[in-house]
């Protein structure tokens, strides 16, 4: 009897896991609650015919990163960043491009020394301490020893809080003790689609895919030959031999109780590992202005910027009475033919549930006033810019607003954690004995939680797992049955 699998979920991990046990000649099905494949990995045609990653859009960990390997098949381009930037106080004024770009050299080596730190000593450090801890006793430590000045601690201090844009959420709530499962690396300057549709073509030939189709309960049927029930939200009842959920994790946060019996230490794990709140916003300008006089006496090159940094605002009570900072990356710095005229904003925590909250159910140009309000503060501030330069389009996600994105957009690790590795282990481990596995960014390799790359490999991982225990029972029966 050929063993029937249902895959919930057709994200990267869904759709990988699915190939090679397509590729094992295993019955697949897969359930989806979108009526799209790709789940956390989509793209928008809103800023024009070529079309932007609204989810993913970095490549992390790039040594023996399969992504990379589909990229490179797939003739989708990869673009390593210059550390080229502009930074504004808290004041709204631009801070002298060298101080800018010393202080991000600064920053980058700080985190790498942060990683070395909780590589090494992670066993011994409070759960407590968090990443921005690291950087003021490290600025402080610095600052005594006369190898950075109060001016520079205070610009790094500031500029340390970039982190949370690669974690979704606040860098004082980053756990310094599980820094080392973080990681960050390039960016696809194109987008994410044709290593989807690389990574999607068998499963859409092979497969059998429902669509519009939302899991509802997973329960263990005995005295049936496919001893697994996996009930849709619609009443509709399937029988399988082996399930594999690939549910982002904030969505199992909040349906645990849909997987019946679920065993007490995955529940934990499902309720301890954190879940980031990132979201993007798009704007493009007729020109690049930010590229004009970006020169000073000091600094002579003209490298386009990368980067922008705007440090705790004091300038935008009205509309950001928090002083929650912000940066984006420009899409002018792309190489020919993807450099576009596009600022690409980053924003965590609690600023981007406050934005997403706003324009939720806004629509067109109600939208686009909403975002111009809150974001021209920052960008008007930039150098070359005039009365003139006005925004020509937004696009804003919403990830935080979608319940099968489970509300936010991958997990971290934050603050008060005690037994990180062995949450993730726990639910990567998933309950074998009972034919349910789970897989996904969270359940992914060490080195690469919250990515992609390891959102795919997990998939692969529990696919291997479960073709190794039917080969094994297959092998238990016949040697059972020669010694009969």
């Amino acid at each position: 009897m050929t063993p029937r699998v249902c895959v919930v979920g057709a994200g990267v991990s869904g759709l990988r896991c699915a190939t090679v046990l397509l590729e094992h000649s295993f019955d697949v099905t897969i359930i989806e609650a979108r009526n799209r494949i790709g789940g956390r990995v989509a793209q928008s045609d809103h800023m024009g015919p070529l079309k932007v990653d609204i989810g993913a859009n970095w490549v992390h960990s790039t040594g023996g990163n399969p992504i990379v390997k589909l990229a490179e098949e797939t003739d989708t381009p990869i673009h390593r960043w210059k550390e080229s930037t502009l930074l504004i106080d808290g004041e709204g004024y631009q801070v002298a491009r060298v101080e800018a770009n010393k202080a991000l050299s600064q920053v980058w080596e700080i985190l790498e020394r942060a990683i070395e730190h909780s590589t090494n000593c992670s066993e011994n450090l409070p759960s407590s301490a968090s990443l921005y801890n690291f950087f003021e006793s490290w600025c402080n430590r610095a600052l005594q020893c006369g190898e950075m000045t109060e001016r520079e601690v205070e610009l790094v201090l500031g500029m340390s809080h970039m982190w949370g844009a690669y974690v979704g959420d606040r860098v004082e709530l980053q756990s310094l003790k599980f820094f080392w499962l973080e990681d960050s690396d390039c960016f696809i300057p194109t987008n994410y689609q044709k290593i989807i549709a690389s990574i999607s073509a068998i499963p859409l030939a092979q497969a059998h895919i429902q669509f519009n189709t939302v899991m509802a309960s997973i329960e263990n049927v005995i005295g049936r030959p496919r001893g697994i029930l996996l009930t849709t939200s619609d009443g509709q009842k399937q029988y399988f031999d082996d399930i594999v959920v690939t549910t982002p994790l904030g969505w199992l946060k909040k349906h645990k109780e849909s997987i019946h019996e679920l065993h007490p230490r995955i529940s934990s794990a499902i309720d301890t590992i954190s879940f980031g709140r990132l979201e993007k916003v798009l704007i493009e300008f007729p020109n690049a202005f930010w590229q004009s006089g970006t020169t000073d006496a000091q600094d002579v090159s003209d490298d386009n910027v990368s980067f922008v940094h705007w440090l705790s605002p004091s300038y935008a009570a009205q509309t950001n009475p928090l002083r929650w900072r912000l940066e984006c990356v420009s899409f002018h710095a792309f190489e020919a033919p993807y450099r576009r005229n596009i600022l690409l904003f980053y924003t965590f925590g609690d600023c981007s549930t406050h934005i997403t909250t706003s324009i939720q159910g806004l629509q067109d140009k109600a939208r686009d006033l909403w975002l111009q309000k809150f974001f021209e503060p920052y960008y008007s501030r930039l150098p070359g810019y005039s009365k003139t330069c006005v925004p020509l389009r937004f696009l804003a996600t919403e990830w935080c607003n979608d319940e099968f994105a489970g509300n936010g957009s991958y997990s971290n690790f934050q603050v008060g954690m005690t037994d990180a590795a062995h949450d993730v282990e726990a639910i990567r481990d998933g309950m074998p004995d009972r034919h349910i596995y789970f897989a996904g960014e969270h359940t992914a390799p060490f080195d690469g939680l919250g990515t992609v790359a390891g959102a795919y490999t997990s998939g692969e991982e529990i696919a291997k797992r479960i073709i190794n225990s039917w080969q094994s029972d297959e092998a238990t029966i016949a040697e059972s049955t020669m010694k009969s």
